[in-house]
């Protein structure tokens, strides 16, 4: 029998139901109460598709059952069980957070928030961790709910290259995120989150004010929540190690506090998730959701989620990874399990991005399995693979703004680091997954691009690859000082051309041409499956002389994303016989030094131009290198419909009884970041708790 370990009762406040339990659905008809996490013994049954749900033996039960521990998840969970409801949290990995866990833990919010009317009043926070005065003039953050909504939808450019995606979300869901928002940020800093000066702005969150503002921690000699402090080793520290805490090392904030603040995604995943684990919200991990069932297949409401088994393994000892805290952890390790939720069913599974078949429905050049999505080494082999919107489909949810994943160079983008099949740098050695990157990577900045060449899956060059690395930038509010003063205040006009510059909404919509020429290159592939294949950064050991670069274990690997070799030819070979997605023979590789190195001898790049914008190197000093160029896909801006309550709807609009959706998992609106998640996981376990059971 699976033990609940809990906080100690004089922590928490008296709830109505505080257990997730089996039972015997027929005999008993209700939960067996605190500390009851499994009873054990009873193998779940089949239900067949279309067929009634009738008979089928739970295994578990909780008012609500959230698939996904992420920033839409938790705080629809926490919400949900601080008004009494019993709280299921099942998610595909072992720990809890999500991509939410990898990011930088900026969160952008608004329409006059308690941090917006803190910098405002030139106020700090209620423990004086900030000691530097607010970055922003109180007019470039003065703004009510409305303005925020304005914002956010009728964001008005009379440019002809302008396709401003924003005039495309859905209404009715950005009412209810803009009317949200304040009352959001409040809870987020009333479950341990501690929020910086307001920065800027953060790119599709909106652009006319000063919004942003990212969570934090403080160094001290413990790590401890509740007075937020982490350690130096729990934090990591640059260049040299992260944590099992924070998989990214957490980076200084003194510019937005003051000396000892450290920042990153951990400083808001490991808060909230405290939050949660000392309210009593209970947590089934490596558990990969894999059916919705609802009492018909079209019809009715959802009953419960049928979950399997998935653990992950550390690589060199086989040990099964385990969360970093444990309490409140449902430990089941049959199968398959069936999950009863009385009340509802949270989808905030993450995206579609690690999910080639359903991507490619909708940019139909993106189907190649090699380009992973971010953070693809954290989640591990089922996130972002789209399991919560096709449980969804299947049993009559819809889809809506998948055509916004276009939108945005957000969405994926080749980073300029290399040998790794993961977006992010600064996740060193320390976290459990970083076996499972493959390397680091080596960090090469635009510059170091001049040292190597990039070849497809043939060994063909591609692109200038002094332009691989050029992303368009995401510009600040108008008025900013890389924009110039389309107007003379921040004042935003709905329908005014002169909320922004015409060349600023050009770039943050223009396409990504070294992504779209890799993707292109289908040499080798055939039909009918036309892959592009993997990317190869080729270099020699004058680029790693001259540039500095650290090859060293453990940032680099021999194992299928870093070779080396003493001839062209047998780099090659190693390459076609130990890279899981080299499908065809470099062929082409050896000639295509060759031929540089004698570009580099007569002073011109006559394939693609190079020679102009930076100085040309030979290739021709053994050993020889390369390393993985590995396109990313970001973030999902499409998924499952919902209105503005977070209640996923149907084909017909008509409401799935019991189902709600948030973050990555929903569609209707193109907003980069964590606001939007963190915003729709509070609208839905407010409106759950004000369901009728």
């Amino acid at each position: 029998m699976a033990q609940r370990r809990d906080t100690k009762p004089e922590e928490r406040k008296p709830r109505e139901s505080t257990s997730v339990s089996r039972r015997d659905f027929i005999k008993q008809g209700v939960a067996a109460g605190v500390g009851a996490a499994a009873l054990g013994g009873c193998a779940s049954s089949t239900v067949a598709q279309g067929t009634s749900p009738d008979g089928i033996t739970w295994d578990y039960e909780a008012d609500l059952v959230v698939i996904g521990a992420g920033c839409s998840g938790l705080p629809c969970a926490i919400r949900a069980r601080d008004a009494g409801l019993s709280v299921l949290v099942v998610d595909q990995n072992f720990d809890v957070g999500g991509k939410m866990l990898h990011s930088g833990g900026q969160v952008s919010l608004g329409g006059g928030d308690p941090c917006q009317l803190r910098d405002i009043a030139g106020q700090g926070d209620k423990e004086g961790f900030i000691k530097i005065a607010p970055l922003h003039k109180p007019q470039d953050m003065t703004e009510d709910t409305d303005f925020l909504f304005r914002d956010i939808t009728d964001w008005s450019v009379l440019d002809v290259g302008g396709n401003a995606p924003y005039r495309y979300n859905d209404r009715e869901l950005h009412r209810a995120w803009a009317d949200n928002c304040p009352a959001t940020r409040q809870f987020l800093m009333d479950n341990y989150i501690r929020f910086t000066r307001i920065q800027g702005t953060h790119g599709t969150g909106g652009i006319s004010r000063a919004r942003r503002a990212t969570t934090f921690l403080m160094l001290g000699d413990k790590t401890d929540i509740k007075a937020g402090t982490v350690t130096r080793q729990d934090a990591g520290i640059q260049g040299k190690s992260s944590s099992h805490f924070a998989p990214r090392f957490m980076a200084s904030a003194a510019k937005w506090v003051g000396p000892g603040a450290v920042w990153n995604g951990a400083a808001l995943t490991r808060g909230l998730e405290f939050s949660a684990r000392e309210k009593g919200v209970q947590f089934m991990l490596n558990r990969r959701m894999t059916e919705i069932i609802r009492e018909q297949p079209f019809s009715g409401r959802v009953l419960g989620v049928r979950a399997s088994y998935s653990p992950r393994f550390d690589l060199s000892t086989k040990a099964r990874l385990e969360s970093y805290w444990q309490n409140g952890n449902v430990d089941e390790r049959r199968a398959t399990v069936n999950i009863r939720a009385k009340r509802a069913i949270m989808i905030g599974s993450g995206g579609h991005g690690a999910n080639p078949q359903f991507r490619s429905m909708f940019y139909p050049a993106f189907n190649e399995p090699a380009f992973v999505s971010s953070a693809w080494a954290l989640l591990g082999p089922h996130g972002q693979d789209a399991s919560g919107i096709i449980a969804g489909m299947r049993i009559g949810a819809t889809l809506a703004g998948m055509q916004q994943n276009l939108g945005t160079t957000q969405t994926f983008h080749i980073p300029p680091r290399l040998a790794t099949r993961d977006a992010y740098t600064d996740m060193l050695p320390g976290h459990p997954t970083f076996q499972f990157r493959k390397s680091t990577g080596i960090t090469l900045g635009t510059s170091s691009y001049e040292h190597l060449i990039a070849v497809n899956q043939v060994g063909k060059r591609f692109y200038n690859e002094m332009d691989i690395a050029k992303r368009y930038g995401t510009p600040v509010w108008p008025g900013g000082p890389r924009v110039g003063a389309p107007k003379p205040s921040l004042q935003h006009v709905q329908g005014d051309w002169r909320n922004c510059s015409p060349g600023w909404v050009r770039q943050m919509y223009i396409g990504y041409p070294a992504l779209d020429a890799a993707m292109a290159m289908n040499e080798g592939s055939q039909p009918p499956h036309f892959y592009s294949g993997p990317l190869w950064a080729i270099f020699d050991r004058g680029t790693i002389e001259r540039d500095g670069w650290d090859i060293n274990p453990p940032f680099t690997a021999d194992n299928g994303y870093f070779f080396s070799a003493d001839t062209l030819e047998a780099l090659a070979q190693r390459i076609q016989k130990s890279h899981e997605f080299q499908r065809v023979p470099l062929k082409h590789l050896a000639e295509t030094v060759r031929k540089w190195n004698s570009y580099v001898d007569a002073g011109a790049d006559p394939d693609f131009g190079r020679g102009k914008d930076a100085p040309m190197h030979k290739i021709d000093k053994p050993p020889f290198y390369a390393a993985s160029i590995c396109p990313v896909w970001h973030d999902s801006y499409g998924g499952l419909r919902i209105n503005g309550k977070g209640q996923v709807v149907d084909t017909q609009g008509e409401v799935i009884p019991g189902l709600y959706s948030g973050g990555e998992a929903s569609g209707g609106g193109n907003q980069h970041g964590l606001g939007r998640a963190l915003v729709q996981g509070y609208i839905a376990g407010g409106q759950i708790a004000r369901e009728r059971a």
